[in-house]
């Protein structure tokens, strides 16, 4: 069946992902879990594509209640034009951010550490455990889920997803760690790394994005700055410890980018870092055909096509396919073309990914009019209305019965 507007060639079909109540714009909703290894009841931020029968990864996302709008936009846009897959965002908003976020108990050391700050710390592995042990069956158990797990934090919370790939690296798959206090405790995670074999095989296929901000005292630059001591250039400098610890290749299996960004100060890089981290962590999702790809003879777009969506399935650990209706507007906008042996490949391939769509039949139907093989188009279309009873399909095959 041909849609009613033909997609342009390379279009991606964009979905709308707002709920719209009768005055209000929905991205999420407020849930909780209640915690026996906290001892508290905590609220959750939760947003899920509104795509039926889907399974999604899911973003857990650290200082919920600042980042939950701003992620999910990102995720919303994004995937909508085929950057990254649909994701599930669950934020977690804070009841005892230094507690939580810190992953030990660290001495006194004003101005960074004064006492009152450093007296509540040290709870991050217990606040991972809550994770593994109570919100993850949670969130798995009432929403759809897949296995790819994703972990972001900002700050502190930066410093507990490091701690996150250090400790528990089986928990999450990807992470965005985003201007981290490495300089937490006399910089005791950021040692506990440079003493570990990054080459172990549980960090393999693990990715990692580090966003570092600019928060340089006035007069010093990136150089400068190495040379400098004391508390004030010590955030940024644990930082870029981190970053050239990961980035030596031959001490990583860790799939690791960074990047500095000069124009941003510690409180305006969540935004920018997080749509960074997740253009790079899921470069291997998007498959774009050129033109180039449709006018070449003999083109191999197809069979590309196919192994780069096997390759996602396997990166990301449940079922990819694109996009059904694309493919379908692509197949039509070949046939205008007058390219017919390739739209062929596509609506074939169509029906191979979607089955039990009634749709993919009708289109392939379409495909043996054009070529003028009726016996086939009557196959298709008579396989479209086994599927489901539908006028496009009854038509076209009264038709060619009406000419036997």
């Amino acid at each position: 069946m041909k849609n009613t507007t033909i997609l342009t060639f390379l279009s991606i079909i964009a979905f709308c992902q707002l709920a719209f109540g009768q005055n209000d714009v929905i991205i999420g909703k407020i849930d909780s879990v209640q915690s026996e290894i906290l001892n508290e009841e905590r609220k959750i931020l939760i947003h899920v594509p509104p795509l039926a029968s889907k399974n999604f990864p899911v973003i857990y996302l650290l200082d919920g209640d600042a980042h939950f709008t701003s992620v999910v936009g990102m995720v919303e846009q994004l995937s909508a034009n085929n950057v990254i897959p649909n994701m599930i965002v669950v934020a977690i908003p804070n009841t005892n951010r230094t507690r939580d976020l810190t992953p030990t108990k660290a001495e006194p050391s004003p101005p960074m550490a004064p006492q009152d700050l450093v007296s509540q710390s040290g709870g991050g592995r217990n606040f991972l455990k809550f994770m593994e042990k109570e919100l993850f069956p949670y969130v798995e158990k009432n929403y759809p889920t897949s296995p790819y797990r994703m972990f972001i934090g900002h700050s502190f919370g930066g410093l507990l997803v490091m701690d996150a790939l250090y400790e528990k690296p089986d928990l999450f798959t990807s992470y965005i760690s985003i201007d981290p206090s490495m300089w937490w405790d006399d910089k005791k995670l950021l040692n506990a790394f440079s003493e570990t074999n990054l080459k172990d095989e549980k960090y393999k296929n693990k990715s990692l994005y580090l966003g570092i901000a600019n928060t340089l005292e006035e007069g010093m630059d990136t150089i400068s700055v190495k040379k400098a001591k004391g508390p004030m250039v010590s955030h940024i400098n644990s930082i870029f410890e981190t970053r050239n610890l990961l980035r030596s290749s031959d001490k990583s299996a860790i799939k690791f980018n960074s990047k500095y960004y000069e124009n941003d100060d510690h409180g305006s890089a969540p935004l920018i870092t997080t749509y960074d981290g997740l253009r790079f962590i899921f470069d291997f999702y998007k498959f774009e055909v050129k033109f180039s790809d449709v006018m070449t003879p003999n083109s191999d777009v197809v069979n590309r096509m196919k192994a780069h969506y096997s390759n996602v399935t396997e990166i990301l650990g449940y079922d990819n396919k694109p996009n059904e209706n694309m493919i379908n507007g692509m197949g039509y906008q070949l046939m205008q073309m007058d390219k017919h042996d390739l739209a062929k490949q596509f609506f074939e391939m169509n029906v191979n990914y979607y089955p039990k769509s009634f749709n993919v039949y009708d289109s392939l139907g379409d495909y043996y009019l054009a070529v003028e093989n009726k016996e086939k188009a009557k196959e298709n279309f008579k396989k479209a209305l086994a599927l489901e009873e539908n006028p496009f399909s009854r038509k076209k095959l009264e038709e060619l019965k009406s000419e036997d």
